[in-house]
């Protein structure tokens, strides 16, 4: 019978990529690490990860474990709360969300959420440590709901929810607020306040740029859109951010919305999974509630583009 603690040792060591890392987790020695992932090699005849390089990457048998640990560990949990009613749930549910759409949809879901699941642990994050691929396959999360372009990977499911319409921003105090629309020439010197990535609005930006030789002045990139709508109203430069994190701060005059002369920006909202493992009945349900929300809800509605993006085959971090 395999050892569910073995098991816990071994899925901490897969997210973390690390003996080491996964020994702080664990509150325990990296040598008690080693050899608790050693009984479970020896109990299961394979070899689970490969140690000649700096991290500890999954075998392909340790893959093939890592897509039922997670169903395994969940039923564990499941039968002990069944078993002892004063005994709080250890159920948790791991979702990577995009820092945005975070703000803008969770207060709006995560209330109907909790009535159906109180005693279920959420965690969010967002970020992935190890790029969203990775810590997707390994379990780090259960799915993601992210601002992306689609991208299609091995294992995973993507699927696309809405579209989200991507808007230049500028202080009202800017030349350039009182300008309707802006182009790649308006943008020539103007500083730019970006995060490291501004979904697949960054891509055709740039290259409209290109192509009209304009050089963008200096560039402030920040890791939120929260801190670019703060650093745009200081007045510190343009940015292009999802409409629907920057309408309270247009209607109230802190920002001007501009329109981009060379057609629509937007960006996909994406939920990912990984196809191959078991997905828990909490799992199922907060996809679903997402899925309602990006399709019904009038809050979405109103800012969403209607067609359907078409699913490209570039991978994403």
């Amino acid at each position: 019978m395999m050892d569910l603690r073995l098991l816990q040792t071994f899925m901490s060591v897969a997210a973390e990529s690390s003996f080491r890392k996964a020994a702080g987790k664990l509150h325990c020695s990296p040598s008690t690490v080693t050899a608790r992932i050693k009984a479970l090699e020896d109990d299961l005849g394979a070899a689970l990860f490969d140690r000649s390089g700096r991290e500890a990457s999954l075998t392909g048998q340790g893959l093939r474990l890592l897509q039922n640990a997670g169903r395994l560990l969940d039923l564990e949990a499941r039968t002990r709360a069944s078993l002892t009613e004063d005994q709080p749930s250890t159920l948790e549910l791991c979702v990577r969300i995009s820092h945005s759409l975070g703000i803008f949809c969770l207060p709006r879901i995560l209330p109907g959420f909790r009535r159906s699941y109180s005693d279920l642990r959420i965690t969010l994050a967002t970020s992935s440590p190890h790029g969203l691929t990775n810590d997707l396959r390994r379990g780090v999360f259960d799915l993601a709901c992210i601002l992306a372009e689609p991208f299609s990977a091995k294992g995973l499911r993507v699927e696309a929810l809405g579209r989200a319409r991507i808007v230049p921003i500028i202080s009202p105090a800017s030349p350039l607020a009182d300008r309707r629309r802006i182009g790649p020439e308006d943008l020539a010197e103007t500083p730019l306040v970006l995060t490291p990535r501004i979904w697949s609005a960054r891509r055709f930006v740039e290259q409209a740029m290109l192509d009209a030789h304009v050089g963008a002045g200096p560039i402030v990139e920040c890791p939120s859109v929260e801190i670019v709508k703060r650093c745009v109203m200081a007045g510190l430069g343009l940015s292009f951010a999802p409409e629907f994190s920057v309408r309270e701060e247009a209607a109230s005059g802190r920002l001007i919305v501009l329109e981009w002369a060379l057609g629509r920006l937007e960006a996909p909202v994406l939920l990912v999974r990984n196809e191959r493992r078991g997905h828990s009945p909490e799992a199922e349900a907060f996809c679903a509630i997402l899925q309602d929300f990006f399709r019904n809800d009038p809050a979405w509605k109103a800012m969403e583009y209607p067609a359907e993006p078409k699913i490209s085959q570039n991978q994403t971090t």
